[in-house]
């Protein structure tokens, strides 16, 4: 969501209201809007790392591999400019785009607000011990 911001200089989800309604479109796999040409090694990278699937994830290990392998060469060097000229002109921000109900600030929406919970399986947002324990041994053969 970093990096959608920094390339656009839009916050993600910019343009419908921060609500119970927005909360369960991400569950079920909402992304938000791109609102200007972006190169296309960032915006694949960038919908990696959105991946429902968080073991489909690219690990920060990954990026920094995709990064340095690309490293502003010739092939990347394209993609750029060829976002600028589409967009013609740098991307101004402009906040009578950003929705009345767009909040960037943290606060609590209370289960008993979001009906459609329930529906979920408890599955659904847990953590299996395997992903621990993997992760553990990750950290201690580094």
């Amino acid at each position: 969501m970093i990096m959608l911001e920094v390339l656009t200089s839009y916050p993600p989800y910019y343009n419908v209201p921060h609500n119970t309604n927005l909360v369960m479109d991400i569950c079920k796999g909402r992304k938000p809007e791109i609102k200007y040409e972006i190169p296309r090694f960032f915006k694949e990278i960038m919908e990696k790392c959105w991946n429902f699937e968080p073991p489909n994830r690219p690990t920060a290990k990954e990026l920094k591999s995709q990064l340095d392998s690309y490293s502003y060469g010739g092939e990347i060097r394209r993609q750029i400019k060829a976002a600028n000229k589409s967009n013609k002109s740098f991307i101004q921000y402009d906040p009578n785009e950003i929705h009345p109900e767009a909040i960037y600030t943290s606060r609590l929406i209370p289960k008993t607000t979001i009906p459609e919970y329930d529906t979920f399986n408890r599955l659904f947002f847990s953590i299996s011990d395997n992903a621990i324990v993997e992760n553990d041994e990750t950290q201690e053969m580094e």
